[in-house]
């Protein structure tokens, strides 16, 4: 009997230790918000959005090609289909199905919130990096919502007051030297004339501003002889900007550092037998990809490039093809 009874036990404890599927709940995802306050030192936020809150934006101009699309993603209503184009939700409407462009450029607003896409829950693949701006317009006080894509800069059509004011207090009085490509062919933008460029000329920077051609950030430069040209900030301070700009100062500890005959080669995009690596990167740039090999203590590297190689010895230029 006890036998028996042992026997069963032992078969229910068998079933529950191995034939039980247990589930696990799982809180749902939550944002995760940069609790640090907006520095001024970046336009676009991208998944940081919330330090929008409370800061003030300028709608910029758009090339005159592009004028006649106006503004897109300005609705009255973010919980109603952006994409329902009748008009009804389109604020400012229309130019074409989008906001008007006469009406909304170089319009003020301010940031009152930021509002997670309401369709996020329902399709995070497609409206997970969404959000929606409440702005107040500032000449008319309207509220409006903007449907702002944290992975797309291209598509955030602002500038943040606090961003240009920062920027703004930086390069002004700073002097720049410029690789020669960069004021290449450029004109005064006061007599329209070419401006007179040399190797390693310094440029004063006078004025921060929007180009009214392609309504980008810009530097006002001017040089010794009074002429006036624009560099583009995103140029100078932006991620593709390596080797192309430098401030003054900067540009005196290359020439110290490899000798103002080196340096006036990087600014001109030459390369010689006998550059580091280095010197090399702030002369032509990044390389497509590179190839090491290493034999008998001694690394050779192969940098690609789009028509050239470089061959270095040892971190030393050694063949140019």
């Amino acid at each position: 009997m006890k036998i028996i009874k042992l026997t069963i036990l032992l078969t229910a404890l068998t079933a529950v230790s191995t034939g039980q599927i247990t589930t696990t709940k799982i809180a749902p995802k939550t944002d995760q918000v940069d609790s640090l306050p907006y520095d001024s030192t970046q336009n676009f936020l991208g998944i940081d959005v919330y330090k929008y809150i409370g800061q003030e934006l300028y709608l910029n101009g758009q090339p005159e090609s592009l004028r006649q699309y106006g503004y897109d993603n300005f609705v009255l209503d973010f919980t109603k289909d952006k994409l329902a184009y009748d008009g009804t939700n389109v604020y400012r409407c229309c130019d074409g199905y989008n906001s008007k462009y006469i009406d909304l450029a170089g319009k003020y607003f301010k940031v009152l919130d930021v509002i997670k896409h309401p369709k996020a829950e329902q399709s995070e693949y497609i409206y997970g990096a969404k959000f929606y701006l409440k702005l107040q317009e500032k000449e008319s006080n309207d509220i409006v919502y903007f449907e702002y894509d944290s992975d797309f800069e291209v598509s955030f059509p602002f500038i943040v007051v606090g961003f240009f004011e920062k920027q703004k207090k930086m390069v002004v009085g700073v002097e720049f030297v410029f690789a020669d490509k960069v004021l290449e062919g450029s004109s005064d933008i006061q007599t329209g004339e070419v401006v007179t460029t040399k190797t390693g000329q310094k440029w004063m920077c006078v004025d921060l501003t929007i180009e009214e051609e392609y309504f980008t950030l810009s530097l006002v430069l001017e040089n010794a002889l009074g002429e006036r040209a624009l560099v583009s900030h995103e140029l100078v301070f932006g991620k593709w900007s390596y080797g192309r700009a430098y401030m003054a100062s900067e540009a005196n500890t290359y020439a110290k550092r490899f000798g103002q005959e080196n340096f006036d080669r990087i600014l001109q995009g030459k390369v010689k037998i006998g550059m580091t690596r280095e010197m090399c990167k702030l002369s032509w740039g990044e390389p497509q990809s590179i190839n090491e090999t290493i034999t008998s203590g001694k690394m050779t590297e192969q940098w690609v490039y789009s028509d050239n190689y470089l061959y270095f010895d040892n971190g030393i230029l050694s063949v140019i093809q």
